[in-house]
């Protein structure tokens, strides 16, 4: 779980915290990240995957959602190469993505991007067998 791993991650461009966020008006426990406009936020961690890796991101707060009417965009890279990228707008909700893994410990990166301001991204993905 990336929930789990958040404490030891390299963060880059700004930082994740773990919170229960409404997405989608369901709360979520999830990964949230507001990044600056052309400044992407890049969370990387060591994770022990399994056969894939599953995941999903939406856009949190329903306050901010109706003001600010622009995507968010979340790419995971496992080893430097991309291997999923979501657009969650403002009335997807929770967007699921996955990608094939190789089995054992692997560096995998989360960036987090967005062309708005406050644009609150919130993530959460684990290694499934």
């Amino acid at each position: 779980d990336a929930r789990d791993a958040l404490a030891t991650a390299k963060q880059e461009g700004g930082g994740g915290q773990v919170v229960v966020a409404e997405v989608g008006f369901a709360p979520h426990r999830c990964i949230q990240v507001t990044p600056a406009p052309g400044r992407p936020v890049r969370i990387t961690m060591t994770l022990p995957l399994g056969t894939r890796l599953v995941g999903y991101a939406g856009l949190a707060d329903v306050f901010t959602r109706r003001d600010i009417r622009a995507p968010g965009t979340l790419a995971v890279q496992i080893g430097g190469r991309e291997v999923a990228r979501v657009t969650p707008g403002v009335d997807d909700g929770w967007v699921r993505f996955e990608a094939p893994t190789t089995p054992g410990a692997a560096e995998v990166t989360f960036v987090a991007s967005a062309d708005a301001p406050q644009r609150q991204i919130c993530f959460a993905a684990e290694a499934r067998r």
